[in-house]
C-alpha cells in the first residue's frame, strides 16, 4: 500500500507541477509512516483520548460529517465505528482501525496550522508596534535651534503678510497691558527672537520694544510698540481663525469708534508763578 507520506507528496508534486520555482516539499512530523501521536510526557495518546479531541473539533467546525470523513479518507462505516467507544471491550484495539490514525494526523496539523497563525499574528503585532514606535520617534525627533529659528521667521512673514487696511487708520481695540502679556507668550515660543520679532514689527528697535514691554497700565500708548504690535496680533488671530475675545468686543463698544488713545500720557504739570 502507497504510505500517508508519498501520497502528500504525490499530491503536492502534482498541485505544483505547473508552478515554476516552487519550494520542495517539506514532510511534516505526522506524515512519517511511522508517526505515533503523544501526550506532552511523550506517551502515546489512547483512542479514548483522540476520540474525545477529535469529536470537540467536528463540534467546532462548520463541515458535515460527510466532508470530515472525506477528508479523513476513510468509510463511513469505519468512522461510526471508532467514534462508538462502546464497540472496543480493550480501546487500544480501536488503534487497528485507520480512523484512529487518520483523526490524530487531523487534528495534530489543525493545532499545528492554529500554532503558525499565533506566530503570524504576534510577528504582524510587534511588526505594527515597531511602525508606531517609529512614527512616534519621527514625530517627537528634537528639532535643531536654526531649524526652529527659520520656522519662527516664516510664520512671523506669513502673518505680516495679512492685509487690515491702512495701519494709520485701525483702531487699537487692545490695552497695552494685554498686548504686552501676548508679546511675553509669543517671545516664549520655541525658535523665535526679540531681534526677529522686532524686524516683524516694521524693524522696529529694541530701545522701542522693551519699555514697552515694561510699562504699567497704558503709560506705553504713545510708543509705537503699541499700534504696531495691536497689528501684529490682529493678524496673526486672523491666521490662526480665532475669534475676538470677550475683552476685546467689550473694548469695542466701550472706545468705539477711535479705539485706545494712542497719545503719551503727560506726566508733567504746569506750575504758574505769581510776577
Amino acid at each position: 500500500p502507497t504510505s500517508y507520506r508519498a501520497t502528500m507528496s504525490f499530491l503536492y508534486s502534482s498541485t505544483a507541477s505547473s508552478t515554476q520555482d516552487v519550494d520542495e516539499y517539506v514532510c511534516q512530523p505526522w506524515e512519517e509512516d511511522n508517526w505515533v501521536p503523544t501526550t506532552k510526557s511523550g506517551k502515546q495518546k489512547s483512542p479514548n483520548v483522540i476520540r474525545g479531541e477529535f469529536q470537540k473539533h467536528i463540534d467546532s467546525v462548520n463541515e458535515t460529517q460527510t466532508a470530515i470523513i472525506g477528508k479523513l479518507g476513510i468509510n463511513n462505516n469505519s468512522f461510526r465505528k471508532f467514534m462508538n467507544p462502546k464497540t472496543y471491550k480493550d480501546q487500544w484495539s480501536a488503534t487497528q482501525n485507520g480512523t484512529y490514525w487518520a483523526a490524530a494526523r487531523l487534528l495534530e496539523q489543525v493545532k499545528y496550522s492554529k500554532e503558525q497563525e499565533t506566530k503570524a499574528a504576534k510577528k504582524r503585532k510587534r511588526t505594527t508596534n515597531n511602525t508606531e514606535n517609529t512614527d512616534e520617534n519621527a514625530g517627537t525627533h528634537k528639532k535643531s535651534k536654526s531649524q526652529l529659528k527659520l520656522e519662527a521667521e516664516i510664520l512671523m512673514g506669513n502673518i505680516t503678510a495679512v492685509r487690515l487696511g491702512d495701519n494709520d487708520m485701525i483702531p487699537v481695540y487692545d490695552s497695552c497691558a494685554d498686548l504686552v502679556k501676548k508679546c511675553k507668550e509669543f517671545l516664549s515660543r520655541e525658535g523665535v527672537t526679540k531681534a526677529a520679532f522686532c524686524r516683524s514689527l516694521g524693524d522696529l528697535n529694541q530701545n522701542s520694544l522693551n519699555p514697552f514691554l515694561l510699562g504699567k497700565k497704558q503709560d506705553q500708548c504713545g510708543n509705537i510698540t503699541y499700534l504696531r504690535t495691536y497689528i501684529f496680533f490682529e493678524q496673526l488671530r486672523i491666521i490662526e481663525n480665532k475669534p475676538k475675545s470677550s475683552r476685546r468686543l467689550k473694548n469695542e463698544v466701550e472706545h468705539a469708534p477711535s479705539g485706545f488713545s494712542l497719545e503719551k500720557q503727560r506726566t508733567s504739570k504746569w506750575v504758574i508763578r505769581p510776577w
